[in-house]
């Protein structure tokens, strides 16, 4: 079992402030918003044409295409959108660009990575607010669509912050979600989003992509983490980046490998 996935299993309530001290330093660090996502990233395994995207979105292409990926399975119109876990802020901007929504808020636990979210974009319908996963915000049957991207690991009690998506989600309304968990953990994690009641409408298995997309976007990040991270923390950037593979598993998952999966599920009307 891998050192930091020990760790968190015997001290899970410190799974939060310590990645929160994290993506503060981070924050801190990138005076040039060059870092606008921070997941691993999503790449076509096939031959379709390539996601046609701005100058200014192609230098994000990867974890970019990982919102594009997953945005896609909905209808966004007139949609009241959450992103739980927004982070630096990039994924909420672009939904709302691309896919129009009728407005986004995105929620972090992070104050800094909120404080730059509110300076650098001026998107009319998109919104940012310091918030806790496990305990939203909002009223009840709030939103149409809540999605979280590669956060939720993060989250000392993940069965609350599924109540609470439950609870400010609108019947009929959808979850998106993509995450990865240890194959040992996989079981349960399933078992957890069963008991929340929604219905699932797709299971996919995205590990191939994102240990093409971690492939194809590493000289980028490795040229990122030379420019900003301190000589003595760039082993720790790295990992933190997935440069070292992220423990994906590249064939049959054995105990210590992730499995990152895509989900999509519909809150029930009745």
């Amino acid at each position: 079992m891998p050192i930091k996935h020990w760790f968190y299993t015997i001290f899970p309530a410190l799974k939060q402030p310590l990645h929160r001290r994290w993506y503060e330093y981070i924050s801190a660090l990138d005076k040039d918003a060059n870092l606008l996502f921070m997941n691993h990233g999503y790449a076509a395994l096939d031959s379709a044409e390539p996601l046609e995207l701005s100058a200014e979105d192609e230098k994000h292409r990867y974890p970019l295409q990982l919102y594009h990926h997953m945005a896609s399975a909905i209808d966004w119109s007139g949609a009241r959108v959450l992103e739980v876990g927004s982070g630096r802020g990039g994924g909420a901007d672009y939904i709302n660009r691309r896919f129009k929504p009728r407005s986004i808020v995105g929620i972090d636990i992070t104050a800094n990575a909120i404080c730059f979210c509110c300076r650098h974009y001026s998107t009319d319908g998109l919104f940012f607010a310091r918030g806790d996963a496990q305990l939203l915000p909002f009223a009840g049957n709030s939103f149409d669509v809540v999605f979280n991207v590669e956060s939720s690991g993060y989250y000392p009690d993940f069965q609350r912050f599924l109540q609470e998506v439950v609870r400010v989600l609108r019947p009929g309304g959808h979850f998106l979600y993509a995450d990865m968990r240890y194959q040992e953990d996989i079981e349960t994690w399933r078992a957890q989003l069963d008991e929340t009641g929604l219905r699932l409408i797709k299971e996919e298995d995205i590990t191939p992509n994102a240990i093409q997309a971690l492939a194809l976007d590493r000289e980028r990040k490795q040229e990122l983490i030379k420019q900003h991270a301190p000589r003595v923390f760039r082993g720790l950037f790295g990992t933190f980046a997935g440069l070292g593979g992220a423990d994906l598993a590249r064939d049959i998952p054995k105990a210590g490998e992730r499995v990152y999966l895509n989900w999509i599920f519909c809150k029930s009307r009745g």
